[in-house]
């Protein structure tokens, strides 16, 4: 029997900075956008400084603040923050992207540019060409979630990083280069809970130019607030399977509202149906829903014993109560 735990509270997921196990047939990306929270002083419960900070992540490829002109301003000597490299022309920026899977693939990259085209578009006359991203973070809400079967730590899921400028319409590209061939779960995430206007994105597979996205989002909304402007404080993640072949890139276009931004992003190899099964977690107006692959079990401790929880299909809603319950998925 092949199982993942994982604990819920059905009030609060505990935040830890430890990676969940996961096994990835072909590579295991975790990118964190914005270093905010990683960097930020710790408070107590009354919102005092405490002279501590969070220790630097050690699994995460971490995005600061950057800019074409200087995509290093922000990164602190000791930090999670990647170091990233600018172009000749000044037009992309690229960061080596580390492999959390057993695969080890040292050669994925991630390059951030404009769509021009797009903001040639919004504005002819002063077209708002984007000089790079700055992170943000106005509502954290200090909660772990698991999210395609990885824990994301509440730092990485409370900030993001927006465009700048952060005009209506326009977008940031992400192109990654030399990933596996294989299948891939996409999954993208905002934290932000008052993010009204939802976020959005395009995925999309492609050759290095990159012209054929898609004509509208294709992820739906992943901001923390549902489409009822309910705040979501364990977020709402969105996964895009795409197949990559030998000499394509996988494309990602974050759509910019001038409200919010993009937390993260997983980029998870799958593997054939004898996999280790997965869950999922997304916030509700009155709990969470746990989306999973195999036999969903509870428990009342984390080393209980588990029982199938019956007549339990995926996507399981489960209401907030004072007491805590644990589950896995069992294959």
């Amino acid at each position: 029997m092949k199982t993942i735990r994982w604990m819920l509270f059905t009030v609060v997921i505990a935040a830890v900075n430890s990676q969940f196990a996961v096994r990835s047939y072909a590579g295991l990306f975790k990118i964190d956008f914005g270093q905010s929270e990683n960097e930020k002083e710790i408070v107590d419960a009354d919102g005092n400084p405490t002279g501590t900070f969070p220790e630097p992540l050690t699994n995460w490829t971490v995005i600061p603040t950057w800019t074409f002109a200087d995509p290093n301003a922000n990164v602190v000597v000791g930090s999670a923050s990647a170091v990233g490299t600018t172009n000749a022309a000044g037009t992309e920026v690229t960061w080596k992207l580390t492999d959390f899977s057993t695969d080890a693939n040292t050669n994925v990259t991630m390059t951030m540019l404009d769509n021009k085209a797009l903001a040639e578009q919004l504005n002819p006359e002063t077209p708002p060409y984007m000089l790079g991203q700055t992170a943000n973070n106005p509502v954290p809400a200090r909660l772990a979630a698991v999210y395609d079967g990885v824990l994301v730590p509440a730092i990485v899921k409370d900030d993001y990083l927006y465009r700048n400028p952060d005009t209506a319409g326009s977008e940031v590209l992400m192109r990654f280069a030399n990933l596996t061939p294989g299948n891939y779960n996409v999954t993208v995430f905002e934290g932000r809970t008052n993010d009204a206007n939802g976020r959005f994105g395009k995925v999309w597979v492609d050759d290095i130019n990159g012209k054929k996205e898609p004509a509208a989002q294709n992820t739906g909304n992943y901001s923390g607030v549902n489409a009822s402007g309910v705040a979501l404080p364990l977020g709402q993640p969105r996964t895009v399977t795409v197949n990559v072949k030998a000499g394509e890139y996988l494309w990602f276009a974050e759509m910019e509202d001038n409200s919010g931004g993009i937390s993260g992003m997983i980029i998870r190899g799958i593997g054939s149906s004898s996999s280790v099964p997965l869950i999922t977690v997304a916030g509700t107006a009155d709990g969470v829903a746990l989306t999973y692959t195999g036999t969903l079990q509870a428990a009342d401790a984390v080393n209980g014993t588990y029982s199938d929880v019956t007549g339990a299909t995926s996507p399981y809603s489960e209401r907030a109560t004072n007491a805590a319950k644990f589950f896995r998925a069992k294959q």
